[in-house]
């Protein structure tokens, strides 16, 4: 028996824990008597019919092994030192811990009382079984209020409130005691009725355990028991609030509930400040994160500086708000603490600089919003440097993020050729990003880079070349597995330009058929119309374009060719094979026109409309490529950015329509030199 003034028993020693594995006691019908609370055979099989023998003892046994029954008494000693402990199952339950976990019926209530008083077996009221639990756990696990409410009475009955708080302070391997088991159980009422029978036992067992781990009431908050919690605090004040990690009850308060994180901050507004032990977080980092924004309103009303204190790698929570994209957390820390924008990270970094980073592009208008109405330090966070030198939109170039890039352009407050410590300013940085090799024209690097050059971005001071080289062997892998698909298509579009040829639109005349304007027999029939010998010009220069795709297409497979000729036959390919295809689908609607006015105008018109659709991706292709240069409108001027928005426009419809050009200058000639 523990007196009241020993310390609290908490989890098992690591010497405890590593001892030599316990002893199981292989007796079939001891343990369904336990379990069943029949306390006549159990009385019998204990020995206490008048033997007062304790049954044999049985090894632990190791997997694969055979089970052999001997007498032990030093392996028995394991489980509880005071006595020779009799263990029924794999988990090391004593035969109380077996009838405190079955039921709280009259039965078992009895066994309960048998084992203790009659089989003389005091030391189990509080024995522990592998994981380190005592039948006040196992009873307040299973929900057995009678039972838990019996041996309370049971070690009161023994040795006052001394022995009763001896054995429910009591810790499993986990640092918990019965009351966190009761804690867990989800009919409310039980647990309700279960805390109060355990306080009324212990009214300071809510303290437990003192110094690290989960407390009780971190536990009824992370299960989100608001109401469990706030009588947990009403029956003690001075209960614990730790738990694991070095963690309080508020870290996991404010991800769970706003008004149980106002209650704590009104118990202990201390708890706001302490950091996690494993990383220094402290709530409001947390809150920050997950994006709660009136806990973060909440955690700022009672203590503004929190705002100020950054983790063990130095990050704040404006930093963790950004990095998990957290918008109006941000935007609600910038106008509470607007100072706070100009907090550094570990590694000199502003929350700037972690946005731009990490790409996160939809972050800048609402935060450029709130900055801007303080126009001195908006210039300053913008142009700030990290420890490496970098300003945002080094870190954007970097990352590749162009909506990010578009966003710093847009103001003049943004000096575009700052280095960092390699000497490097943003267009180095974008040169040096660019892979070399064939590159798509809506590319991410191609676009940044050509922004950067447009807004008359300047490379740093140095004569060290910063191109990276080509890979020769990657590039080759990547144009021989291209030139495949590429290839196929283009051998289609000849093939089919060819056919179409001999097979004009309307047909050919007979030398039977009576001679008209000296069209001579074998003259396809609509030779003098016009929108048929456009077709004829479409059709041919479908055929030499897909030719000339060809021809470029076999260079570039070309292993002996030099790789840089490789590429540019390749981009060449690209091209004619594009203007192939736009050409082919004109002189389909060419021919179709010819062979079908004046008779079904509605579906030439319908023709037309659906050739026309194929002509969206040209759109779109030429938006994506010129629209960013809007962006430069506030820094450059309106003029300079629409004249290169506008270049851009007519580089890109002349690029992709160009045989539309020539067969509409055609068109155009014949139908006035018919006049």
């Amino acid at each position: 028996m523990e007196s009241g003034g020993k310390a609290p028993s908490g989890p098992p020693k690591d010497k405890e824990a590593k001892a030599k594995p316990a002893v199981v006691q292989q007796h079939p019908k001891l343990l369904m008597a336990a379990r069943k609370g029949h306390w006549t055979p159990l009385n019998v099989l204990m020995g206490n019919s008048g033997a007062g023998a304790t049954p044999p003892a049985v090894h632990a046994v190791p997997p694969g092994g055979l089970i052999n029954i001997v007498i032990d008494d030093e392996q028995a000693d394991v489980v509880d030192n005071s006595a020779t402990t009799i263990t029924l199952d794999v988990e090391l339950n004593n035969v109380l811990h077996v009838v405190a976990s079955s039921g709280d019926g009259d039965e078992f209530l009895e066994s309960a009382r048998g084992i203790y008083c009659k089989a003389k077996a005091k030391h189990l009221l509080d024995a522990r079984n592998k994981k380190g639990d005592t039948p006040f756990h196992c009873a307040a696990r299973a929900g057995m209020l009678k039972m838990v409410t019996h041996l309370i009475c049971l070690a009161k009955a023994e040795g006052g409130d001394d022995r009763v708080k001896a054995a429910l302070r009591k810790q499993n391997e986990q640092g918990e005691t019965a009351l966190h088991a009761a804690l867990r159980l989800s009919d409310k009422e039980t647990v309700r009725a279960m805390v109060h029978e355990l306080w009324v036992a212990d009214p300071e067992l809510t303290r437990f355990p003192l110094a690290s781990g989960t407390s009780p009431l971190y536990l009824a908050v992370s299960l989100g028991r608001e109401d469990i919690a706030e009588g947990l605090h009403e029956q003690d004040p001075g209960l614990s609030y730790s738990g694991p990690n070095g963690q309080n009850v508020l870290h996991v308060a404010v991800l769970r509930s706003t008004s149980m994180t106002k209650n704590l901050l009104k118990w202990n507004n201390h708890l706001s400040k302490q950091g996690e032990q494993t990383n220094g977080s402290t709530p409001l980092h947390l809150a920050a994160s997950c994006g709660f924004l009136e806990t973060v309103k909440c955690l700022l009303d009672a203590e503004e500086s929190l705002a100020y204190q950054c983790d063990d790698k130095g990050s704040f929570p404006i930093h963790e708000a950004v990095k998990e994209k957290q918008v109006n957390v941000v935007c609600t820390l910038l106008k509470i603490c607007p100072d706070c924008a100009q907090l550094r990270d570990a590694e000199g970094k502003t929350f700037l600089h972690v946005a731009a980073k990490q790409g996160y592009a939809k972050l800048f208008p609402p935060v450029l919003q709130v900055l801007l109405q303080e126009k001195q330090m908006f210039a300053a966070i913008m142009n700030m440097q990290d420890d490496d030198g970098n300003t945002g939109l080094h870190l954007a170039v970097e990352a590749g993020i162009l909506e990010t890039v578009c966003f710093l352009l847009w103001d003049k407050e943004v000096m575009l050729n700052l280095s960092n410590n390699e000497r490097e300013t943003a267009l180095d940085l974008s040169q040096r990003m660019r892979t070399p090799g064939v590159l798509f024209g809506l590319g991410r690097r191609v676009s940044i880079h050509k922004l950067l050059v447009h807004a008359d971005a300047q490379y740093g001071v140095h004569s060290k070349t910063r191109i990276p080289e080509l890979n020769e062997e990657k590039e080759e892998k990547r144009i021989s597995d291209s030139t495949q698909t590429i290839g196929v298509v283009s051998a289609l579009l000849v093939t089919i330009s060819f056919a179409v040829a001999f097979t004009i639109p309307g047909g050919y005349r007979t030398d039977d058929d009576p001679k008209v304007d000296n069209i001579k027999g074998g003259m396809p029939v609509l030779v003098t119309s016009h929108s048929l010998q456009a077709f004829i010009i479409a059709n041919n220069l479908a055929l030499l374009c897909s030719a000339m795709a060809t021809i470029s297409l076999m260079y570039a497979g070309v292993t002996t060719v030099d790789i840089s000729m490789r590429m540019k036959a390749f981009v060449m390919s690209i091209f004619f094979l594009n203007s192939s295809a736009r050409t082919l689908a004109a002189a389909f609607a060419l021919g179709m026109y010819a062979t079908l006015v004046p008779a079904a105008g509605a579906a030439v018109t319908l023709t037309v409309i659906g050739t026309t659709i194929t002509l969206l991706d040209v759109a779109w292709f030429t938006y994506m490529t010129s629209k960013d240069q809007l962006v430069l409108r506030k820094r450059m001027g309106v003029g300079v950015a629409l004249k290169w928005f506008a270049l851009l426009v007519l580089r890109g419809v002349l690029a992709c329509l160009w045989p539309y050009v020539i067969i509409g200058g055609f068109l155009a000639y014949i139908t006035l030199w018919s006049k």
